[in-house]
């Protein structure tokens, strides 16, 4: 398992070749936002998740407002308290594992266009 720092760069620079899962888009989110804060990490969270999305032909998956929503919430959680290790802030704020906490993504909503950017 690639550590949180190569995880984060790797997928940054879309070396990583593969999609990632819920849990490890958290700990990306979570570290960008601890290197960069909230604003930047946002952004970065934006490229790269778009950028990713690209790389795997999946385009369709890309849902730029989500995305938003999803930094927005983990960058709360850090200001509130996140503890020293991803273990620790998943078990302050362990509802952050459910990948449905703030809705579905814009594919997988009937209106395809709702939502998405």
């Amino acid at each position: 398992m690639l550590d949180d720092d190569e995880l984060t760069n790797r997928w940054e620079s879309c070396t990583l070749g593969r999609p990632i899962t819920h849990e490890e888009h958290l700990r990306i989110a979570r570290l960008l936002v601890h290197r960069h804060g909230q604003h930047h990490a946002t952004r970065r969270l934006v490229d790269a998740t778009r950028a990713n999305c690209e790389a795997m032909n999946a385009v369709e998956r890309f849902d730029e407002r989500l995305t938003r929503r999803w930094s927005e919430r983990i960058a709360d959680a850090v200001a509130s308290g996140d503890g020293a290790t991803f273990e620790d802030f998943i078990a302050v704020h362990p509802e952050l594992t459910r990948s449905d906490l703030l809705g579905p993504p814009a594919w997988k909503t009937p209106e395809r266009g709702r939502g998405a950017a």
